[in-house]
């Protein structure tokens, strides 16, 4: 009997999509779902045990084919048998052409193994005060959907958005974010928790911004504000303090484009991974990684784990 990959995802989600109504109603089905699993966070960081592999998927904005081609790599038995984790790492949408089919694919993901895969938080995934540019998601939709059905399916989807998680803890082994590692917390008395979210609701304010906006640099630097206009670029000592004091050997983050597909940061204690092709980026690699974190020392190989391929 053949194996069954998760490529059937995409054509069953972009059925979704054709109708204003179906695509309502699985959102609505969705945010029923997120909201049950907000019990198992602390605000919005979610963790999970390192026994399984994990698929780690980088950005993917409105990438339709790069998706499919990641899926029809990855067997479905493998997540009915609970032998694998998925984790996207945020930015599905804006900038793309099959916005709305790359959003709902991997919701529907979501939707039919929910302990399995875990959709991270990105900064164009956005937080109602902190918008990102360019955002044409919305217009997308409303151009797609007519003016009042679009902007209707636009609030649906920025409920979801808010009920995404941001960070997620793998036991003792690895973090995974969007953006990068707060620096607003960065020395503090704080638990693993508190220094993700903040202690009071200023900082978390502050904290939240940095995970979805941060940036990585070779510098010896603490921080240093980030042209992006939101969050900060922060240097090695962050990256190393975070790996002493709560024992992680990695990050893995995306949030920015990378022409090879994926980056190393502060010794290959941050790994970058960009998940799509095309514009307006125009990289040569997009890159995904599949971790198993019960190999001895795996961080020392981490270029071994990571999957690139071209158009």
């Amino acid at each position: 009997m053949s194996l069954k990959t998760l490529e059937w995802i995409v054509d069953t989600a972009s059925q979704t999509c054709e109708k204003h109504e179906s695509l309502s109603n699985f959102l609505q089905n969705i945010e029923s779902l997120l909201n049950s699993e907000k019990e198992k966070m602390t605000e919005w960081v979610l963790e999970k045990s390192p026994d399984k592999p994990f698929v780690i998927i980088g950005d993917l904005h409105g990438d339709l084919e790069s998706l499919r081609k990641i899926l029809s790599r990855i067997y479905e038995n493998s997540l009915r048998k609970n032998e694998l984790n998925i984790v996207f790492l945020g930015d599905y949408v804006d900038r793309g052409p099959y916005q709305v089919e790359t959003i709902t694919s991997v919701l529907l993901l979501k939707s039919i193994y929910p302990e399995r895969i875990t959709v991270l938080k990105g900064n164009h995934e956005p937080l109602p005060q902190l918008i990102p540019y360019p955002h044409d998601f919305p217009d997308i939709l409303r151009t797609r959907y007519g003016y009042v059905k679009g902007g209707e399916l636009y609030d649906e989807f920025m409920k979801i958005f808010q009920l995404l998680p941001a960070v997620l803890h793998v036991k003792k082994e690895a973090i995974m974010l969007h953006g990068g590692l707060p620096t607003e917390t960065f020395k503090k008395e704080v638990t693993i928790y508190s220094y993700f979210t903040g202690r009071f609701p200023e900082e978390q304010r502050k904290v939240i911004e940095e995970i979805l906006w941060n940036d990585p640099i070779e510098s010896n630097m603490d921080r240093i504000p980030s042209p992006r206009g939101a969050g900060y670029l922060f240097g090695r000592p962050v990256t190393e303090w975070v790996a002493r004091k709560f024992k992680v050997k990695a990050v893995f983050r995306g949030h920015e484009p990378v022409d090879n597909g994926y980056k190393l940061n502060h010794g290959g204690k941050i790994v970058t991974l960009f998940s799509r092709l095309g514009p307006p980026y125009f990289n040569r690699k997009a890159s995904y990684a599949v971790v198993d974190f019960t190999f001895a020392s795996w961080w020392r190989r981490i270029k071994n784990f990571i999957v690139s391929f071209t158009e």
